[in-house]
């Protein structure tokens, strides 16, 4: 079972905008154990990691001790995680009168 709810929770890696959560990232052991756990927490830190850097005043919309959780022996998840943050200005490529298609 994956759990991408702690990734790129350690203290040490992270910048001073953060929290930590508590939570983990769990593959399982032995020999049934996931054989891509490696690639997997790169992919899911990098993922994570480039969205608090983007949107580093995201917060939470509603106060956390009201989030609803799934119900389930295996799997510990959200059913939805309501966040607000300020809308980002996205540069827009001017184009020159060579390139115009509209005559």
């Amino acid at each position: 079972m994956i759990s991408l709810a702690a990734a790129n929770s350690d203290p040490a890696r992270t910048s001073t905008h953060r929290a930590g959560n508590r939570a983990h990232l769990a593959f399982g052991a032995g020999p049934h154990g996931c054989p891509a756990q490696r690639p997997a927490r790169i992919i899911a830190s990098a993922a994570i990691e480039k969205l608090l850097d983007r949107l580093p005043e995201m917060r939470l919309a509603c106060p956390a001790d009201r989030l609803s959780w799934r119900p389930g022996p295996f799997y510990r998840g959200l059913t939805a995680l309501p966040v607000y943050f300020p809308p980002v200005a996205v540069a827009v490529p001017l184009q020159d009168d060579c390139t115009r298609t509209d005559g």
